[in-house]
């Protein structure tokens, strides 16, 4: 319930964390390279440009935020997701750029010390103190995301927590430069400048990795997908699972998958099998963000419909308000013909349950489901135990006042079919 609570507050928000990410690194982003500018710290400079990357990646976070509520439509049938991965395409091309240019300088700046020509690197108490605020701003918007990313449960925000506190070691690296220019050893910038321009090539590398994959459409790699397969196997209509692809696209993660069913069934079993999958997956991978089920069956054109009765008289029996204690039941048999269900059999047998002590809602439900009933028509909801069975079954339970089996028919015939 805490975890819940906590994402609907404004400050768990996925929009609020990415934008005030957005914010502070922009602002890290900017000082820095003013401050580097005035100090002649490459490092520092290197520093800025990892910063501008996290810039990137949570605007095209944002992006990705604001179009995944723009509804799928004709042209766009999975929606505007891949937005993101466009941006962060283009932009990881500046990325390499930048870090070549820091790379080339790191050399040039490395052979100017050999030949006995160091850097100067000014160093003030205010410089100092730039780094230690900057250190400490990005060290608590770590822990407000690693915070938010426990109590919400967000893969998001954990994985945006683990790579800022990469960044915390990117800028403590900056600082011991600093120290090493305070005793003279100014190569050590140029060093440091060096190793952090590689892992921006890294962290580019890994942007243009994800975002060409996402757009080709390439099948990401889960390492649970034998758990997904059992979850979805441990379904008893589900009789293989033809095809299971899991792709990202943007930040999200979409599953599709094809399943055979066992037996035939009717639309609304196969809607509900759809929805209880569906629901059973959501909750044990919750980075799901959506899943596509399609499913392999022929329709079924036939459909049984049980009632519990109080008398045996034909269509004219009057349905009993009762389920365990029911004298009768009758079972009808409609076949789909224009689009419409007309009745083509119907029986009436006694409850051979009635006489049981215990458990005669349980053994009736049992029953039923044996018969292969697609419906059942009741006058009251049914106790927990045989309404779940029936659940389970796929049953659909309709709860209504219906006086005679004669109007539950009538009720069926004037029901249209989707073909």
């Amino acid at each position: 319930m805490k975890h819940k609570n906590i994402s609907n507050k404004f400050y768990g928000k996925p929009i609020f964390v990415n934008l005030l990410l957005l914010v502070l690194n922009l602002l890290l982003f900017i000082f820095k390279l003013i401050v580097s500018s005035l100090s002649g710290s490459l490092a520092l400079q290197a520093d800025a440009f990892d910063n501008l990357t996290d810039v990137i990646m949570v605007f095209a976070a944002v992006v990705g935020i604001f179009y995944s509520k723009r509804k799928p439509n004709k042209k766009f049938p999975y929606g505007y997701y891949k937005i993101e991965n466009i941006i962060s395409l283009i932009i990881s091309m500046v990325i390499f750029f930048t870090a070549y240019n820091i790379i080339t300088t790191s050399f040039s700046e490395i052979f100017e010390q050999i030949a006995g020509f160091p850097k100067q690197i000014i160093i003030t108490p205010i410089i100092f103190l730039f780094l230690i605020i900057s250190l400490l701003v990005s060290f608590l918007s770590t822990l407000y995301l690693k915070i938010i990313g426990k109590q919400t449960n967000s893969p998001i925000i954990q994985s945006q927590a683990t790579e800022k506190l990469y960044d915390n070691l990117i800028s403590s690296s900056v600082i011991i430069g600093f120290v090493g220019a305070l005793f003279g050893v100014n190569y050590l910038d140029s060093l440091i400048s060096l190793v952090i321009a590689l892992l921006i090539i890294k962290g580019g590398y890994d942007i243009f990795l994800t975002s060409t994959k996402t757009l080709l459409d390439a099948v990401i790699d889960f390492d649970k997908r034998n758990e997904l397969n059992n979850i979805i196997k441990n379904f008893s209509n589900v009789k293989e699972i033809e095809n299971l692809e899991i792709r990202s696209y943007g930040r999200y993660i979409f599953l599709e998958i094809v399943i055979d069913l066992n037996k035939e069934l009717h639309l609304h079993q196969v809607e509900s099998l759809k929805k209880a999958i569906s629901a059973k997956i959501k909750i044990e991978f919750p980075q799901i963000f959506k899943i596509i089920i399609i499913s392999q069956a022929q329709p079924k054109e036939i459909i049984k419909i049980a009632t519990p009765l109080t008398n045996d008289d034909g269509l004219n029996s009057n349905i009993s308000e009762h389920f365990g204690e029911s004298p009768f039941f009758s079972i009808l048999e409609m076949q789909e013909e224009n689009k419409r269900f007309k009745l083509i059999n119907y029986y009436i047998t006694q409850n051979k349950f009635i006489n049981e002590e215990k458990r005669k809602g349980i053994l009736i439900s049992e029953w039923l489901l044996k018969e292969k009933v697609d419906k059942l028509y009741l006058k009251n909801e049914l106790k927990k135990g045989p309404k779940l069975l029936l659940e389970n079954g796929l049953v659909q339970m309709i709860v209504g006042k219906f006086e005679s089996l004669k109007e539950i028919v009538e009720q069926e015939t004037q029901i249209q079919t989707v073909q």
